[in-house]
């Protein structure tokens, strides 16, 4: 049995990977969905100090204070920068990096300089009027469209901090980089590249293939722990 960290993206919380970390307990394994600082029912302490070394912060103070190892570490979207920020102080915690429909980002890279061209402009065309929040992308984006769940997920979402996807990683850990990682690419890509224009994910999926990674493919929208959860829960564990 493995054990699973699972970190969310933008605008969520850990009570977005509810479904699955539900079918990967059945299952035998050991799951933790951490929310970083000023997301879900940390919602509260959202502010506009918020870095993304604060959300790093989140992750490596759970596996320290859990003293976790031999962790299968994923991350959703966002999420993505986060864990590749996270190996580069834990990985002798760590057993893989699955990258789940998530931003990649190399050495001296934002999320946002890490995007397909023109992602950056509509992100701040979304966020005018703030200089340090980025509004929930709409449902629709995201591939959540039964009633049910948007009823779900609606009044749990929230905005995300700015500054964190500004803030440029530094990878410079030779034991971070030979971590064996993989990538799920969640195949319905119509709902980003409507809003974008562009599919905002693309250079991360291109260089997973590129590098050799496992790739695994979901018949889903960008939000599959939501639309398919049995599929990524079963995905994860064959990956583990």
């Amino acid at each position: 049995m493995a054990t699973f960290v699972l970190v969310h993206g933008a605008f969520t919380g850990g009570w977005h990977w509810q479904r699955v970390r539900r079918q990967l307990q059945k299952a035998g394994h050991e799951v933790y969905t951490p929310t970083l600082t000023g997301a879900g029912e940390r919602g509260h302490l959202l502010s506009r100090d918020i870095r993304l070394a604060v959300h790093v912060k989140d992750v490596t103070s759970l596996l320290f204070h859990e003293d976790l190892h031999d962790v299968v570490l994923v991350g959703h979207s966002y999420g993505g920068v986060v864990i590749t920020a996270v190996a580069e102080q834990a990985a002798d915690r760590i057993k893989q990096l699955v990258y789940l429909d998530a931003t990649v980002p190399a050495h001296g890279q934002a999320a946002t300089g890490a995007f397909t061209e023109g992602t950056a402009d509509v992100l701040s065309q979304m966020s005018s009027g703030t200089d340090w929040l980025l509004p929930a992308l709409p449902l629709s984006a995201v591939g959540v469209s039964l009633p049910a769940d948007v009823e779900w997920m609606t009044p749990r979402r929230g905005p995300h901090p700015l500054a964190t996807l500004h803030e440029p990683v530094h990878l410079e850990s030779e034991a971070a980089r030979r971590l064996p990682r993989s990538y799920i690419r969640c195949t319905q890509r119509q709902g980003l590249v409507g809003l974008f224009g562009v599919d905002p994910l693309a250079p991360f999926y291109a260089k997973a293939v590129a590098e050799g990674w496992p790739v695994r493919d979901l018949d889903s929208g960008h939000d599959a722990m939501v639309t398919v959860p049995i599929q990524v829960a079963e995905v994860l564990a064959d990956l583990a």
